[in-house]
């Protein structure tokens, strides 16, 4: 009896330890248990917003709970970020966002987060080259036109970005900065209107990232001149970049990325980063960077995480170098 008694014992025993080696990841393998908002900081038509909803449509069957895309665009994408800075972080908020998350700090004079303690990487999604257009009734053929028009005419040309900081305003001054011409600088609150006027002929050129600007290129509404990666688009192949056509060292990518509040748990950060990993490597997700003209660099949460420090120092030195300010 006391053989069986001490068995019963280590049995009970053995069950409660099982119990608790079980309980973390069965709380882990529970989340997500309701909707899941995907936020972006910036308005929708842009490659943020293609790739969000794109990610958001696969991961919402596969863990049977809706997500939702959401755009708070404001402020350069402060008030998005913030939102999110300030949401309860219980896994259930990201932010899908770009460069602005680093630049807004150097540009203003505060914001009411920080983009470093604030926020945990989740991970890198694309980066992104932007095309140069001009209105499609606008007497430049070719950069080479748009800039000799500027050095004899200082001040007298303009251009449109998302508002300053972004990565229109910033490809732009760095270009200007480049080809040493001074150009008026229009800033809107999102890439789309940017377009809108430059396609109205109210400003003289953009920078616009491909997606926003595709179809408009397509119907003849625009013009493109260059492209601003270190290659060619696969999009636009025929399309010259900058440095081709005399600027050599002109360089400019935006990435798409993801981030968390800093306190969020860790089994939906790496649950969120492992699908949107299994959706980069897809047939379906390279398509995608086709049509819309990114690369496919994706990068994890341990993998942007490593990469966080020189990509903000370079964010930081871009503004330094472009000259650009909040405006």
């Amino acid at each position: 009896m006391a053989f069986q008694s001490q068995r019963r014992r280590l049995l009970a025993a053995g069950a409660a330890s099982a119990a608790w080696l079980v309980a973390p990841a069965a709380r882990a393998n529970g989340w997500p248990t309701r909707p899941v908002t995907f936020l972006q900081p910036y308005g929708p038509g842009t490659n943020l917003d293609a790739i969000t909803r794109f990610v958001a449509e696969r991961l919402g069957p596969q863990w049977k709970v809706p997500i939702v895309v959401e755009n708070k665009a404001g402020a350069n994408g402060v008030i998005g970020t913030d939102y999110v800075a300030r949401s309860t972080p219980d896994g259930y908020t990201f932010l899908f966002t770009g460069p602005g998350h680093y630049t807004n700090q150097a540009l203003m004079n505060s914001v009411p987060f920080d983009p470093v303690k604030d926020f945990r990487p989740v991970a890198r999604l694309a980066s992104v080259m932007l095309v140069l257009v001009v209105p499609r009734r606008s007497p430049f053929q070719s950069v080479q036109d748009l800039v000799e028009h500027a050095r004899n005419n200082p001040g007298k040309l303009s251009y449109a970005s998302a508002g300053s900081g972004s990565a229109q305003h910033l490809s732009a001054a760095l270009f200007l900065a480049s080809a040493g011409i001074n150009v008026l600088h229009v800033p809107y609150k999102t890439q789309p209107q940017a377009l809108m006027d430059t396609i109205g002929g109210r400003v003289d050129f953009t920078f616009s990232a491909l997606t926003t600007a595709a179809a408009q290129i397509k119907a003849g509404n625009v013009r493109a001149l260059a492209v601003t990666g270190p290659r060619r688009s696969v999009s636009l192949p025929d399309l010259p970049t900058v440095a081709e056509l005399g600027f050599p060292g002109y360089e400019f990518f935006s990435f798409n990325a993801v981030f968390a509040p800093a306190a969020a748990p860790d089994e939906a950060v790496q649950k969120l980063s492992d699908g949107l990993s299994a959706i980069a490597r897809s047939p379906e997700y390279a398509q995608l960077a086709r049509q819309q003209g990114f690369e496919t660099d994706f990068a994890d949460m341990r993998e942007w995480g490593a990469a966080l420090p020189a990509e903000r120092k370079k964010w930081l030195e871009m503004i330094r170098i472009s000259g650009a300010r909040l405006e």
